[in-house]
């Protein structure tokens, strides 16, 4: 029994030892010494809510677009300070007199914990503790930071306060990121500053509301640039305004007027229901009701073919061709080519096209140029790919690496999408093209002007414009696609009071395919339409 005793009192006094060494190994944790030099993070980090640093993003060449750095914050017991006012005294002489701790108030309570200041260096933390006084704390955290601000804010997107995505491919990705994956984008900083410049000069010179623009991989789906204007640098948290974190280019619906007329020749051809030969009588207005009516805006007195209808642009062929197919054959290429779902890509800002499914005859007419339709530039980039890369699915992709399915889904025939190309190069490089302004002499480019008055208060405005240009380059063997939108560009005297897409984007196509194409390593060509491989067409003025 004495035995029993004895172990029993031994083991009090080796539990007792035990506890009053936890208090004093708990005690020397929470209060650092002033004469204790920082040189292991273990030494000084109170909190670290994330077990893993947040992976980088890059661009497609490797450049750097977000980060994660650690930063420290300075932590401070106010309720064991010995000498409040002579500490603050201390501080202001560390940080600067710009600094104001307001202790007055916050040491009269018991507050014992207060930040005192955020992103400071380990040097000046060594410099607090030097001060003498007990309860002085170094926090450990993370930030997010951009190095390109503003660059790909609208892709790349933002972080909230616990570093979680909320935005962007930090959204999407959000998983990966928070593993400490890095993301490597298809996107190229070069080219997206490029596009981005272009597209601000011509919002700038016309005054508009905003712009956004997309150039894409015509075959892979791979995007090498989106821009969305205004834009906000990822950086800043504070007084952004809607407009300027909404992206343009990716959930913005526009009707974008004659762009659309690619996709209803597109059907015509491929359902053989039209000859490219076959006249088709522009002359007169085309009448819906007392009060609407489909008009053109160049008069042409005498039938026109196909490409001429293109070319001209004319509304009264357009909506003549899309009345000969029906509305079974619209709706059938219109949700083959993506105009009734989301394009699914690594943001998540992105939208369901608006469409009038109406089948009265005025809905088909009006759809097949471009109104009763709205769509992103996302929708419209994806499906010129389609129509001019020989026909072919893509899917659009955010990810350098990502790889398209190895099953090749045909929606237009290879020689569909050659007389579509040949056609489009010729809104471009012929002297009757809306797109004429487009012209490079290094680089074959083809592509579609849209004009439409904007819908506003619910009705469409007189002397409000949404313009917009769809193309491809190499036009004979497409390798790229884009996509140019301006939202209300106002009438300037420069451009003779008009605020078309021939005068407002179609000026600045030729100079971004010519400053992006050495960075995209295509070659320049001079070559004739004929020895490039396009089909011949001839274009008749508006006037004979």
């Amino acid at each position: 029994m004495e035995n029993i005793k004895k172990i029993k009192f031994k083991l009090f006094i080796c539990s007792l030892s035990f506890f009053i060494i936890y208090i004093g190994v708990a005690f020397s944790m929470l209060t650092i010494k002033p004469n204790e030099k920082i040189n292991k993070q273990e030494n000084f980090k109170v909190t670290d809510k994330k077990s893993k640093i947040r992976g980088n993003i890059y661009d497609n060449n490797g450049y750097l677009i977000a980060t994660t750095i650690r930063k420290y914050d300075l932590i401070v017991n106010p309720s064991v300070l010995r000498e409040p006012k002579k500490f603050e005294f201390e501080l202001k002489k560390i940080f600067g007199n710009e600094t104001n701790f307001n202790f007055k108030d916050r040491l009269s309570s018991k507050l014992k914990y207060l930040k005192l200041k955020k992103n400071i260096s380990v040097k000046d933390y060594n410099k607090v503790l030097k001060i003498g006084e007990p309860g002085i704390k170094l926090e450990e955290s993370y930030i997010r930071k951009y190095p390109g601000k503003s660059l790909a804010s609208h892709i790349i997107g933002k972080v909230d306060i616990d570093g979680k995505g909320i935005s962007g491919v930090e959204l999407k990705l959000n998983k990966e990121l928070s593993s400490s994956r890095d993301i490597h984008l298809s996107i190229d900083s070069g080219i997206q500053n490029i596009l981005k410049q272009l597209l601000l000069e011509q919002i700038t010179k016309f005054q508009a509301n905003a712009g956004a623009g997309i150039i894409m991989n015509a075959n892979n789906g791979k995007i090498k640039s989106i821009i969305s204007l205004p834009d906000y640098d990822n950086n800043l948290n504070n007084n952004l305004l809607r407009k300027q974190v909404f992206n343009n280019a990716t959930k913005g619906l526009y009707e974008l007027g004659s762009t659309l007329k690619i996709f209803t020749a597109a059907m015509a051809i491929e359902s053989g229901k039209i000859k490219d030969d076959q006249l088709i009588d522009v002359s007169s207005p085309i009448l819906l009701s007392k009060t609407q009516k489909i008009k053109d805006i160049k008069k042409i007195n005498f039938p026109i073919n196909l490409p001429e209808i293109i070319v001209h642009s004319s509304n009264i062929g357009t909506a003549k061709i899309a009345t000969s197919l029906g509305h079974n054959i619209q709706k059938k290429y219109f949700n083959l080519i993506g105009f009734y779902k989301k394009v699914d890509i690594e943001i998540i800002e992105t939208s369901f096209p608006s469409i009038n499914n109406t089948n009265h005859p005025s809905s088909l007419m009006s759809k097949s140029y471009g109104y009763g339709i709205q769509i992103s530039p996302l929708h419209l980039t994806k499906a010129t790919a389609i129509t001019l890369n020989g026909g072919k699915l893509v899917i659009p992709t955010l990810l350098k690496h990502k790889i398209n399915p190895k099953k090749m889904v045909r929606i237009f025939s290879a020689e569909t999408s050659r007389k579509l190309r040949s056609i489009l190069y010729l809104v471009v490089n012929d002297k009757n093209g809306t797109g004429k302004s487009a012209k490079s002499y290094y680089y074959p480019i083809g592509g579609k002007t849209g004009t439409v008055n904007k819908f506003i208060d619910g009705k469409y405005s007189k002397t409000e414009n949404i313009v917009a240009f769809t193309g491809a380059f190499p036009i004979h063997r497409p390798e790229y696609v884009f996509t140019i939108v301006i939202d209300q560009p106002k009438p300037q005297k420069f451009s003779a009071m008009r605020n078309t897409a021939g005068w407002v984007i179609a000026p600045m196509v030729g100079k971004l395919i010519n400053r992006i194409s050495p960075i995209l390593k295509i070659k320049p060509s001079n070559l004739s339409p004929s020895e490039l491989g396009l089909k011949k067409y001839k274009i008749r003025g508006a006037t004979l």
